[in-house]
């Protein structure tokens, strides 16, 4: 494949990827506002934690809390966290701090997070943004503007 249509396909997949990412990020500021808003925040207990590298992949770290929400419905949930937090809270191969604070929206458990610890994913929103008009930007001078070479030659 020539490398004008690599950089078409590439700018194709970014103006199709990137609706998808910026959607992500958008929803994942708006349950962050809404968590910060109404969310309600309760004890937890780290019941395991998981960490995996790799050479080609970053890190990352999860624990599995335990918390009872106000419902009295005790619940446990897999959280992705921050490095620090992971390390903060291990030693070695065991769990040194199990406490933690969960917060939730009590009309919907589900959308919880680590007080202090629990990634947050919403720089997706302004990637997606970035990739969608990159990827128009590049497809308008990909597509309509540039002219290869040898089709300069042949109209000269």
């Amino acid at each position: 494949m020539d490398k004008p249509t690599q950089i078409k396909l590439v700018a194709v997949i970014a103006i199709l990827a990137g609706p998808f990412l910026a959607i992500q990020g958008y929803n994942t500021k708006q349950s962050l506002a809404e968590l910060e808003k109404d969310g309600i925040t309760v004890e937890g207990v780290i019941d395991g934690g998981e960490s995996s590298s790799g050479r080609r992949r970053s890190s990352s770290y999860s624990f599995d809390v335990s918390f009872s929400p106000q419902t009295g419905v005790p619940q446990k949930k897999p959280f992705k966290v921050t490095s620090g937090f992971f390390k903060a809270h291990v030693s070695g191969d065991t769990i040194s701090d199990p406490k933690v604070q969960v917060r939730y929206l009590p009309t919907n458990t589900d959308t919880a997070i680590l007080v202090g610890g629990s990634t947050d994913n919403s720089w997706t929103f302004l990637v997606g943004i970035a990739a969608c008009l990159g990827g128009l930007l590049t497809a308008i001078y990909m597509f309509v503007i540039y002219k290869p070479a040898s089709a300069q030659a042949e109209h000269a």
